[in-house]
């Protein structure tokens, strides 16, 4: 990464780069941005770069190529034959590219280019198209036959493994071709279920029996697996915790099962626990981590106090750790504020739940 793109994307913190290459261009580019969610940074050639806009460095080609590489979302207005010159040498992954639209200059029309289902370009371009009043141009083949995709039903669930790759060719052809695909849930997850067949408990067991298509969405192992039978383990909660100190495991565990049941949740629905990083070490934390098998991120005081005076503040927690929210704060840092519980404590231990930010 270059210094000058370093810099931007430390000051900015962008998800999102959008590069044009005429004034013309450089205007809708402008339109792009107010009307993007999501924080972005305009890129143009030097000799029309002016604040806030930054000068694309070396030649376009390679400049477009390196920016590829370290945004979410890319969105190119010029010729779409550029951006594929630009990009061959540097598309990997259906899993990992960011998505990328292409529009020309007038934002006439939006294409959906890269990572459609997986990295959200599909959903992305129809939103632009709204607010452009643009023609947006999708072309995979669920979208266009309006039946849901395998990929985007994972996303959707923060389900997506790769193990689940194989399958994806095989489900969407059949979802595109309007062959019988069933599909059960254990909870009510997911609502786009388009082309699908769905399954209530007694039918699932007869279905399990054969090798129809079928996706299951439930927390638990199958326990046999068969062709043409996927499985997606919804994970689509973050929980913000805080704990006095050497609390026991048992209690803090205790506390979780209690807030589990209040929020409607099922324990293998968390994705992830965060807290203050003066807690990373605690046992009863670790333990409840590893119990349920997901990843563990802290933050510093001053990373939680920047959204800390949105929740109820405790003054004891302020005295020992340095802020007033731990629970709450840590979850709206993780989840990008999307908290949808209130604080829930109990013997010196507290708990926030929140939804994971579906995207890259």
């Amino acid at each position: 990464m270059s210094l000058e793109l370093e810099k931007v994307a430390m000051q900015t913190r962008i998800t999102c780069a959008i590069v044009a290459l005429t004034p013309t261009g450089l205007e809708t580019a402008l339109r792009v941005k107010e009307a993007f969610d999501r924080p972005s940074q305009i890129y143009t050639l030097p000799k029309l770069a002016k604040e806030p806009v930054c000068p694309l460095i070396g030649s376009p080609k390679k400049a477009i190529a390196e920016i590829f590489q370290q945004v979410e979302v890319l969105i190119c207005i010029m010729a779409t034959g550029i951006v594929v010159r630009s990009l061959a040498s540097v598309i990997a992954d259906k899993a990992t590219d960011p998505a990328v639209l292409v529009m020309d200059e007038k934002a006439r029309n939006i294409i959906s280019l890269l990572s459609g289902h997986l990295g959200g370009a599909n959903q992305l371009t129809q939103q632009l198209a709204i607010s452009l009043k643009s023609n947006p141009v999708i072309t995979t083949a669920t979208d266009v036959q309006d039946v849901v995709a395998l990929d985007n039903l994972a996303k959707s669930v923060n389900g997506w493994t790769d193990d689940l790759r194989p399958s994806i060719k095989i489900f969407n052809s059949y979802l595109a071709q309007k062959k019988p695909v069933y599909f059960f849930q254990e909870k009510e997850w997911v609502t786009d279920t388009r082309g699908l067949i769905i399954l209530n408990k007694e039918e699932l067991e007869d279905i399990l029996k054969g090798d129809l298509p079928l996706i299951i969405l439930q927390t638990k192992d199958l326990e046999r697996a068969r062709p043409h039978q996927v499985l997606i383990k919804p994970k689509p909660y973050i929980l913000g915790v805080g704990a006095r100190k050497n609390v026991s495991a048992q209690v803090f565990r205790e506390g979780f099962e209690l807030f589990c049941q209040r929020v409607s949740i099922l324990p293998e629905e968390i994705a992830k626990v965060v807290s203050i990083d003066v807690k990373k070490e605690e046992q009863a934390i670790l333990s409840l981590v590893e119990e349920l098998s997901c990843s563990f991120e802290t933050f510093s005081k001053e990373e939680l106090s920047t959204v800390a005076d949105k929740y109820p503040q405790s003054e004891f927690v302020k005295k020992m750790v340095g802020v007033g929210s731990v629970a709450l704060a840590s979850a709206d840092l993780a989840s990008e504020g999307q908290v949808i519980s209130d604080r829930f404590a109990r013997d010196g231990c507290t708990y926030a739940l929140a939804k994971v930010k579906i995207g890259r």
